[in-house]
């Protein structure tokens, strides 16, 4: 028998089923208000704007509002009596509020709704060696689509799912899970595709999500066997026999939990097509699945081809690598960025350095040139008056070898 409160729910009682509980609530509140502080900081301190766009706001914005739909409103307790809304439930958590907060980019903004003295050691905290190892790992682009769809199919399996119906505890455990790797799984495809495995791999882990949960979903719509007992007293009262409702919950998976995924994979193709002085090819529909493996395989060459050897770099920006390495970590450019072969160079709240060579823009203001590199190096407000970078005091010459060391990085 279903432990949950909300196990008999009716029709009638639907609007006034909101779910408050405390752990739930609480952990939701802090994080909007540390998000709306630390905008409120950072566009103080810099502009209305900056280091954290508007657009990123109002994805934060709609993906906690999501969070607060999936396991505060009526559909939380709704899915306590049938299992598609328990899959509406799934699905928001997972393919609509993990990519929107991850667009949000909250990191920056929760670092800087700490007070001053605490972000330097947040900072060291994060920058430590066995977290970085621990994040890397667990970012790594094949970790986290395993993850996430072993968080899928290991809770559909039928003894664990009904669990959920029979404990709190362990119901709390599945939506964890489920919105922790969508988070991870969704970090690495929007915040990575630059690297490691680049635009390709990031297409293909979501083209392949979409294939495995629609798979999923498949068998639930196609099965004859009821999966989950436990919901066949709940669902007549909603108008459905217990194989409808699960019928329901594999369709809701399949076709727009899959189309998510799908659109994700279109999106990033064409923003990759779209970039500023790449040529724009026709693609036909049907040469997608082909061209996807093939780009995959040459991967590795496309990234490689942005960097520079030493020697390469020092003749095209006229300094030193060396140089620049050792500068780099004397004016602190490690607090804000991860800039590859730079010890304690761990920053998140800037951009990572990585493959410079290889981008279109720098700053999203100058064309990438070694001197307007070294530009930006020395005076940042001067190209863009409302940029949240410092003014460091890096001087002409150590700006040329600081540039000559980032076009060395892939």
């Amino acid at each position: 028998m279903m432990v949950h409160p909300g196990a008999g729910l009716a029709p009638h009682d639907l609007l006034g089923a909101w779910s408050f509980e405390p752990g739930v609530v609480l952990p939701l509140l802090l994080a909007g208000w540390l998000y709306v502080r630390g905008v409120r900081a950072l566009w103080r301190r810099a502009a209305p704007g900056r280091g954290v766009r508007p657009r990123e706001v109002t994805a934060f914005g709609l993906g906690w509002l999501t969070l607060v739909v999936a396991l505060v409103s009526p559909v939380h307790r709704l899915g306590e009596a049938l299992f598609s809304a328990h899959m509406v439930q799934h699905e928001l958590l997972m393919a609509v509020a993990a990519p929107l907060l991850v667009l949000g980019r909250p990191l920056v903004p929760w670092v800087w709704a700490l007070p001053a003295g605490w972000r330097r050691p947040a900072g060291r905290v994060t920058s430590a060696a066995p977290f970085r190892a621990g994040w890397e790992g667990l970012t790594h682009p094949g970790v986290a689509w395993t993850l996430h769809a072993a968080a899928i199919w290991g809770w559909h399996l039928p003894a664990l799912f009904q669990a959920t119906l029979r404990s709190e505890t362990v119901h709390a455990l599945q939506h964890a899970s489920f919105l922790g790797t969508g988070l991870v799984f969704w970090w690495t495809v929007l915040e990575r595709r630059q690297g490691r495995l680049g635009w390709p791999g990031a297409v293909i882990a979501l083209f392949t999500t979409a294939v495995h949960t629609g798979l999923l979903g498949a068998l639930l719509t196609f099965s004859n066997r009821l999966w989950y007992p436990i919901y066949a007293p709940a669902t007549a009262a909603w108008g459905l026999t217990p194989l409808e409702d699960q019928q329901l919950a594999g369709l809701i998976m399949w076709i727009p939990g899959g189309l998510v995924y799908l659109i994700a994979a279109l999106a990033l193709m064409a923003s990759w097509l779209d970039e500023p002085g790449r040529p724009r090819p026709r693609v036909p529909v049907h040469v997608l699945p082909i061209l996807l493996l093939v780009v995959l395989m040459t991967a590795c060459s496309h990234e490689g081809g942005s960097a520079l050897s030493s020697r390469q770099a020092a003749q095209l920006v006229g300094g030193d690598a060396a140089r620049g390495k050792v500068a780099l970590r004397q004016y602190g450019c490690g607090a804000c960025h991860t800039v590859p072969g730079v010890v304690g160079a761990d920053g998140l709240v800037g951009p990572p350095l990585g493959g410079i060579g290889g981008r279109a823009y720098i700053a999203g203001v100058l064309t990438n040139t070694p001197d307007h590199l070294v530009r930006w190096i020395v005076d940042p407000r001067g190209v863009d008056s409302l940029t949240a970078m410092p003014m460091t005091g890096v001087g002409q010459r150590e700006a040329r070898d600081i540039a000559t060391y980032l076009y060395t990085l892939r």
